[in-house]
């Protein structure tokens, strides 16, 4: 019965993309934008927390400002499913006129190159799009991306996402599959910004306890490769995608330690995308679901830090 339930949502899904592949741009755009306000509605409570989360992050704003970043980020996430619908339809060029590379030569020479690098993303703007663009532009491109548990409906994102080439490692258990990637000299795209539920690290995400993803930082420590960090908004009809630094690993050798404080570093560079373009963000996420037992557990390891400097 799981089976037939998860083959009709598969074919809902397909008839939903075909009649949204059949729309103009400009209407596609437009009824987007009502499906995120749509959402709103028929998820309440999701929508709610998303502008009480907001208030915590910046609570020198006002409850219209917050309730207006949660709305376009809502929005924001109607256009996401209607552009990545479209994008199927769309030739290479449709695709990259739709974006604006800023100071990312660096990164696509050193992947043509045969040099792998690690792409730190995030959920901003329209990041199903940024993927289809990037694949386009390098040679060899990887995403580190969470499978569907509808299996058919897997296959089919999957096959979407790897139109221009790009291959897709699942997050239930990316380390060695995407080791692999980087050491022949793919351009690995990771999105560390949402909860984690395996291996993790306990720290202050948007001055909130949270689970932060160590992936990122254990990778370019293993693999010796740098991360190509970038902001990532809308602006009028394009979305931009700006190169805002190049982190190389330390030198140091490898501890736990290491990896905690570059894991920060990367952490904070996150931070600074979502503070700056905070209605592109995707805040429908449930970011500190575990908010409490996070504290709890940042408490326990102040007390065995204080032990270790006190003996």
């Amino acid at each position: 019965m799981k089976r037939f339930c998860h083959y009709v949502q598969y074919l809902g899904l397909r008839f939903l993309i075909f009649i949204l592949g059949l729309m103009p741009e400009s209407v596609l755009i437009k009824f987007g934008e009502f499906m995120g306000f749509v959402l709103t509605k028929v998820m309440p409570n999701r929508y709610k927390r998303s502008i009480v989360d907001i208030k915590k992050v910046f609570p020198k704003k006002t409850n219209k400002e917050c309730q207006d970043i949660a709305r376009n980020s809502w929005i924001n996430m109607g256009r996401i499913i209607v552009e990545f619908a479209k994008a199927s339809k769309m030739t290479e060029g449709k695709i990259l006129s739709k974006f604006r590379f800023e100071n990312c030569e660096g990164f696509f020479k050193d992947n043509h190159e045969g040099k792998g690098g690690i792409l730190l993303l995030g959920h901003f703007a329209n990041w199903e799009l940024l993927g289809l663009a990037t694949a386009i532009k390098a040679k060899k491109m990887a995403f580190v991306a969470y499978p569907q548990n509808n299996h058919y409906v897997d296959e089919y994102i999957t096959k979407l996402r790897s139109a221009f080439g790009s291959t897709m490692i699942s997050s239930r258990n990316p380390f060695f599959a995407s080791c692999r990637a980087l050491k022949r000299g793919t351009l690995l795209a990771v999105l560390p910004d949402q909860s984690v539920g395996a291996s993790k690290l306990y720290m202050n995400f948007l001055n909130r306890p949270a689970e932060i993803s160590p992936l990122p930082a254990m990778l370019s420590l293993k693999a010796g490769v740098p991360i190509y960090c970038l902001d990532v908004f809308r602006e009028g009809k394009q979305i931009v995608a700006r190169c805002t630094d190049v982190l190389y690993p330390p030198k140091e050798k490898y501890s736990t330690q290491v990896l905690y404080d570059f894991s920060k570093v990367i952490k904070n560079k996150i931070e600074s995308n979502i503070i700056k373009h905070p209605s592109d963000w995707l805040w429908a996420h449930n970011r500190w679901k575990r908010e409490n037992e996070v504290r709890a557990e940042m408490e326990k390891d102040k007390i065995r830090d204080h032990q270790k400097t006190t003996k």
